[in-house]
């Protein structure tokens, strides 16, 4: 397709400032040139595409992701998994110890495909892969270069493999963050699993190796044994002891956070680093709620169950009964700010901005406002896929097709991977 079109006959939002009814976006060279009224178009010859009064979106952020559990439906675990402890050991640790360059790639691949087709256009990854971790970022970020997405990959360092892995697993973080600090597609994160598999010397070696700049992204306080093992090694609670290594900064993503001190809480009022509640993935593993009280701006990520964010905003709201302050901030205001830190640019649905769209199936016959937005989003779109997924002005997904790859030959490939990731998974 050209690079130059124009999108017309939309609701138009960004989801939190604006909202335009039978709306035009311009779209040349990757940006977007003008947005306004469809009848205000001032270019009648460049090509356009009629939206029929669809519902246009931001592109959609996932913060908090791990793609590398894609291939894992209907993987049985090898042993009991009455606690979060022997989940992670008997399911997703034996998973992660299974995967090899080939699963890694159609892992990253497949959940690209999915998260694509529910409007997702960046994703934060969070990655593990513990027999084979050099490189292991480079082929995920050669499938998101394949799909179109743009992404911030890290490797999740733990102490679960021996001392002799934590070096090799330091140097895939470090290496891939420091060859990518300019990109404007990839870029890189230090990867923490979680305080309780991360011994004191460990952290001191983090600590001493990380450089200054160089953010975390860390499974915090997800389940009250990670609360625990701080506490009995003399901490108040899982972010104190980030704070007191030196590892908490307003740049760390601290996942989960639902099992915390009050000197936590203060920490992270003081600090305010990123805070992703995941709310499908912790009603699965059954570890409780974060505490929307006491931590009141966060953004919402997946952690590996679905590439569909908007529809883990409305499994959010229904587990609250519909108490969430500022869900528009939640969903769309802190995400863009989140993907411009990164990606300068991109984020926003604005004129001069990168353009990323999610164009929603949903076509609104009741009124629709800034005010009565979210339950749209609740009850019409209903988390389902979209109709069409653009990033940098490339249209990704249109109409149940993927535009960028060959997805039957993916598929094709994926289903050989899964065979073979499968049979070693139960060996």
């Amino acid at each position: 397709m050209s690079k130059h079109y124009i999108l017309t006959n939309a609701t138009i939002t960004n989801g939190f400032s604006f909202l335009i009814e039978n709306g035009a976006i311009e779209i040349d060279n990757g940006r977007i040139a003008w947005i306004g009224k469809s009848d205000d178009l001032r270019h009648s010859e460049v090509r356009t595409i009629d939206l029929q009064g669809r519902l246009v979106l931001p592109g959609l952020l996932n913060p908090h992701h791990h793609l590398y559990s894609a291939l894992a439906t209907g993987l049985a675990p090898i042993g009991p998994t009455s606690n979060f402890n022997l989940i992670l050991e008997n399911l997703w640790w034996h998973l992660d110890k299974t995967l090899d360059a080939e699963s890694i790639f159609y892992s990253a691949i497949h959940g690209l495909i999915q998260s694509v087709k529910y409007g997702v256009t960046t994703i934060f990854d969070h990655h593990a892969s513990m027999n084979a971790v050099s490189g292991s970022l480079e082929l995920i970020e050669k499938a998101f270069r394949e799909v179109g997405v743009r992404g911030l990959l890290c490797y999740e360092i733990s102490d679960r493999m021996g001392e002799d892995s934590l070096e090799m697993q330091l140097d895939e973080n470090i290496g891939f963050w420091e060859s990518h600090r300019q990109n404007n597609q990839i870029q890189g994160m230090l990867g923490l699993h979680a305080n309780f598999t991360l011994s004191e010397r460990t952290m001191a070696m983090i600590r001493d190796h990380k450089p200054e700049e160089l953010p975390i992204h860390i499974h915090c306080g997800e389940d009250r044994a990670d609360f625990q093992y701080c506490v009995d090694h003399g901490y108040a609670g899982p972010v104190d002891r980030l704070n007191e290594f030196g590892l908490l900064s307003k740049d760390s993503f601290l996942a989960h956070c639902i099992h915390l001190s009050g000197k936590d809480y203060e920490l992270i009022r003081g600090i305010q680093p990123v805070i992703i509640s995941n709310p499908e993935s912790n009603a699965n593993n059954n570890v409780g709620a974060m505490d929307i009280a006491k931590i009141q701006k966060y953004v919402l990520g997946t952690d590996g169950m679905t590439g569909n964010i908007l529809g883990t905003m409305r499994s959010h709201f229904l587990q609250r009964n519909g108490k969430i302050a500022d869900p528009l901030d939640i969903q769309f205001r802190y995400p863009a700010e989140l993907i411009e830190c990164y990606f300068p640019n991109a984020g926003k649905l604005a004129q001069g901005k990168r353009a990323d769209l999610a164009i929603t199936n949903y076509i609104p016959v009741t009124e629709i406002n800034l005010g009565n937005l979210f339950y749209h989003l609740i009850f019409g779109v209903q988390g389902q896929p979209m109709y069409m997924t653009i990033a940098d002005g490339i249209i990704l997904y249109k109409d149940g097709v993927m535009q960028t790859i060959d997805e039957q030959e993916i598929i094709q490939n994926v289903k050989n991977a899964v065979r073979k990731l499968h049979k070693n998974y139960y060996e």
